[in-house]
């Protein structure tokens, strides 16, 4: 692709991943949803999200400079660690101290 009216492929990829990981964290409950301007978690929106970077990164291999490379790692490592913390302290709560199931997580409101 090439530069048009400003345009570079580059911002373009940062701005998709950086998109993505906000609304991450927003399902994380870590951030306020600006819509509803509450918080709120979605942890299976979390976890698909997740796989999408996880997908963009495979699909991308030897394709990514090196920061656009730091970036997506980086997104990819800091979600997956907040996803197992949020699975982990939700299963707290749990009767028994007993830890949630593999895709139970549900939509919290």
């Amino acid at each position: 692709m090439s530069e048009i009216d400003g345009y570079r492929p580059e911002s373009a990829f940062t701005a998709l991943v950086i998109t993505l990981s906000s609304s991450a964290w927003i399902g994380l409950g870590k951030v306020e949803d600006p819509v509803s301007g509450g918080i709120r978690k979605d942890l299976q929106s979390v976890k698909y999200t997740i796989d999408i970077l996880l997908m963009l990164r495979d699909k991308t291999k030897g394709n990514l400079d090196p920061d656009e490379k730091k970036l997506l790692d980086g997104v990819i490592a800091d979600l997956q660690a907040n996803y197992a913390e949020t699975v982990f302290d939700n299963g707290k709560d749990t009767p028994n101290g007993s830890q949630p199931q593999p895709g139970s997580e549900e939509k919290e409101e």
